[in-house]
């Protein structure tokens, strides 16, 4: 299994006092659109898989080989393309029909109101009551009313009336595409901006096991129900790939379900990889990491199980984040009372005047990272991880 975001892209919107808002002029392809950059990288991730996944795939598209879905979005429909065009090179018959110079793959969408392993948190209530009750927690208002005045004269700066933590995006591409980023950004890009981004678009998203059984859970549901399927003979059609082409939100939410995730902003491309391998008539999974189109994957190990996981090793460590049924469980009211664990797997607050947020090395473990934090000077003031009563919204 794949599941990746999608490639380079222009920004999604621009903020009011943006200087390169015009959209003919500076993003020709259109806000949010996939670049031709974006197109190379994920070309070029398909080549590589191509290698890896030769043994298990036909030269030519067969329905027993690939599925692939993608979000309701322009940019990940279009990366799935890119990267099937690396995956399916045009064959022997393909140049036989010189007008004809790629295969052509079945992608498969779902609009948002219906997709219930992509963009599912989106249509679920009590996934909303519980980030908003995780929003009323300790840690969360201690790195809000820590940044309070950064994110006031930033917001200022840009023109919006209250902070919106997409500034961070928007700049980043900017300086990205060479364009000169205004004076006023300097005491604030990257790492104060980039560092509150990651906070409260991605370790907030999914920063308990509730939410990450409500967001990360379902997808992974799915993905261990076809490998099931898969060894026990049962998988129809007998698929040896599936690839999910989404976004980076999907990409760290599975990162810290899967309790791996290394608090570093996931660039253009990456990919999850979850493998079935047989060993000596046994069935194991592995989950590696490839966050960049240069390198190999970086293998990762799941807290409670080797690198090279027995399948129901893995199965029983992921049972209490896998929703039994996801439409019962958005109905659920939150109840009184119930505890829950938010924790900081790669942040920490700055001390002033500057906000600053620590990130982990790529290869430290989640568990060794929530003691590194504590420990660390910056985290004096916030807490990393408690355990919190909330009351019913």
């Amino acid at each position: 299994m794949q599941l990746f975001r999608h490639g380079d892209r222009a920004p999604t919107e621009y903020y009011p006092n943006d200087p390169y808002k015009d959209e003919s002029k500076y993003w020709p392809r259109g806000f949010g659109q996939l670049s031709y950059i974006g197109e190379e990288q994920h070309f070029k991730q398909g080549s590589f898989f191509r290698k890896r996944y030769n043994h298990i795939l036909h030269e030519t598209y067969n329905v027993n080989d690939t599925y692939v879905r993608t979000s309701y979005v322009d940019r990940t429909l279009a990366s799935a393309q890119s990267n099937l065009a690396g995956l399916y090179p045009p064959t022997e018959q393909n140049r036989a029909q010189p007008n004809i110079k790629f295969q052509d793959i079945p992608i498969h969408m779902v609009d948002m109101d219906n997709d219930v392993l992509i963009w599912n948190t989106e249509n679920c209530a009590k996934y909303t009551t519980l980030l908003a009750n995780l929003k009323e927690s300790d840690e969360y208002l201690c790195v809000m009313n820590t940044t309070a005045t950064v994110q006031k004269e930033v917001s200022e700066f840009a023109g919006y009336s209250t902070f919106k933590r997409i500034i961070y995006d928007i700049i980043f591409i900017d300086e990205l595409y060479n364009l000169p980023l205004p004076e006023w950004t300097k005491p604030y890009y990257p790492q104060t901006l980039k560092n509150l981004y990651l906070f409260e678009e991605f370790i907030t998203a999914a920063g308990t096991n509730e939410l990450q059984r409500l967001s990360a859970g379902p997808l992974l549901k799915e993905i261990i129900s076809n490998t099931q399927a898969k060894v026990n003979g049962t998988l129809s059609p007998d698929r040896g790939l599936y690839i999910y082409s989404a976004h980076d939100n999907n990409v760290v939410d599975m990162l810290q379900t899967l309790k791996v995730f290394n608090g570093i902003l996931v660039p253009y491309a990456s990919a999850i990889l979850i493998e079935l391998r047989n060993k000596s008539d046994e069935y194991f999974i592995t989950v590696s990491y490839k966050n960049s189109t240069e390198t190999d994957p970086y293998l990762l190990q799941l807290p409670g199980c080797d690198a090279l996981c027995p399948l129901d090793s893995f199965v029983e460590l992921t049972k209490p984040i896998i929703p039994d049924d996801l439409t019962t469980e958005c109905a659920e009211e939150v109840v009184a009372g119930q505890e829950y664990h938010f924790e900081i797997p790669a942040a920490a607050i700055l001390t002033k005047p500057a906000l600053r947020l620590f990130s982990m090395k790529p290869k430290l473990r989640y568990a060794h990272a929530q003691r590194k934090m504590a420990q660390d000077g910056g985290l004096k003031n916030c807490p990393t991880s408690n355990r919190k009563k909330h009351s019913a919204a």
